[in-house]
């Protein structure tokens, strides 16, 4: 079973962190499974989701819907593996 990851980077605006700080945003698929993680780049704690798809498949799609999300919102891609 292989994974497949993509860390995407955003500039805090200041609404809800310190503003100019970078944010990331992690996805990772491993399986079936689906692992989202955020947090201020700085710090090492970031919260964590995990989600259970039906197949690897769906996962695949999951993951990419929540990356086109995430890039809508100015988000940039850093770096997928």
């Amino acid at each position: 079973m292989s994974a497949t990851k993509w860390v995407l980077l955003n500039t805090s605006d200041g609404d809800r962190g310190d503003s100019g700080k970078q944010k990331v945003y992690e996805v990772l698929i491993t399986g079936t499974t689906v692992t989202f993680s955020w947090g201020m780049a700085e710090k090492t704690s970031r919260q964590t989701k995990v989600q259970a798809t039906w197949s690897e498949g769906a996962a695949r799609q999951v993951a990419l819907n929540q990356v086109q999300a995430k890039m809508a919102k100015g988000y940039r891609l850093a770096y997928s593996a």
